[in-house]
């Protein structure tokens, strides 16, 4: 069987269950190979059980040939999508010292992917954030995956951590891994700071300042940057004092600040170029965000002095 043929057009989650109905009947092995592929095909079709019952059959070998890196792909992609019996399965295959789990260079870093995984899907709020930390940075078995990211935050959110909160309405604000929805972004940035993240109650403030899926209230953009300024947050704080430049006669539009405090950070002023940064930073509409940057700018104001700077370029190392 090839594609999603043997589904019939049918969803991954009915394909699924046509499976397990003709595994209950499979009367030989060429009958449970036939279902394999049929979980295959559901698996291809985005549904997370199906991977795993494939999973299982490809690593043990159940009627189709043993193929332990196929077994194993096709586990993580279920426990990615948050299939508990999955995460622990491959767990205790890489467990089992008659596995010959060592021929796989990769084994140890997949185990600890795992167990992050196991641990969100299991209700560790914790563990979800880091887990959507290193799939979107990118880290060891960890590929760099926007929408796995997503999906960790949200689930980390959902289960109170207050840092996922604030990185699910990052996510939603510029549509990676998701789609883009500037009001729900600031539900999650608002989330994030009753929950007492300061670096959401600055996000927060950016949505008041520039109206992004909340009314545009300077007054309350100006309190956030102060509240989370004072528990330590350095984006707030230079938020802050670029909104008092602002009110004091610079550029408010960031498309026209840009320019503006350029010009001043190469005449050394620090506070420009870490006005520059947070632009970058931002990225807000009519400017691309440049995370790299963002980072130049910001290490070029700590070496001239800016405090904040140095602040963020510590909390924000250079990848």
């Amino acid at each position: 069987m090839a594609g999603d043929a043997s589904c019939g057009g049918a969803s991954g989650a009915e394909c699924t269950e046509r499976a397990l109905s003709a595994w209950s009947e499979a009367e030989d092995d060429r009958r449970v190979a036939c279902v394999a592929h049929m979980l295959d095909d559901a698996c291809a079709l985005d549904d997370p059980r199906a991977c795993g019952f494939a999973g299982r059959l490809w690593l043990d070998g159940r009627a189709v040939p043993s193929d332990v890196r196929r077994g194993l792909q096709m586990l993580t992609t279920a426990c990615d999508g948050g299939a508990v019996v999955a995460c622990m399965a491959a767990i205790r295959w890489l467990d089992d010292a008659r596995s010959g789990s060592d021929h796989l260079p990769d084994a140890q870093d997949l185990h600890a992917r795992l167990d992050a995984e196991l641990g969100c899907a299991t209700g560790r709020a914790d563990a979800c954030y880091q887990v959507g930390l290193l799939f979107y940075q990118g880290h060891d078995a960890f590929p760099h995956d926007h929408a796995k990211a997503t999906r960790a935050y949200a689930r980390g959110c959902d289960l109170g951590d207050s840092r996922a909160c604030n990185n699910y309405g990052d996510a939603l604000a510029y549509g990676e891994g998701v789609k883009r929805d500037l009001e729900r972004s600031a539900e999650m940035f608002a989330k994030a700071c009753r929950l007492g993240e300061s670096l959401g109650c600055g996000n927060l403030g950016y949505s008041a300042e520039h109206g992004a899926g909340v009314a545009r209230d300077i007054g309350r953009a100006r309190a956030l940057y102060h509240d989370a300024c004072a528990t330590g947050d350095p984006y707030a704080c230079l938020h802050a004092r670029m909104l008092a430049a602002a009110d004091a006669g610079a550029p408010r539009d960031p498309p026209k600040a840009l320019p503006y405090w350029t010009v001043r950070c190469a005449a050394r002023d620090a506070r420009a170029c870490a006005f520059v940064g947070i632009i970058y930073e931002d990225g807000p509409d009519g400017l691309a965000r440049d995370e790299a940057k963002s980072q130049r700018a910001m290490v070029r104001a700590c070496e001239l002095g800016e405090e904040h700077a140095c602040q963020w370029t510590q909390s924000h190392p250079d990848d």
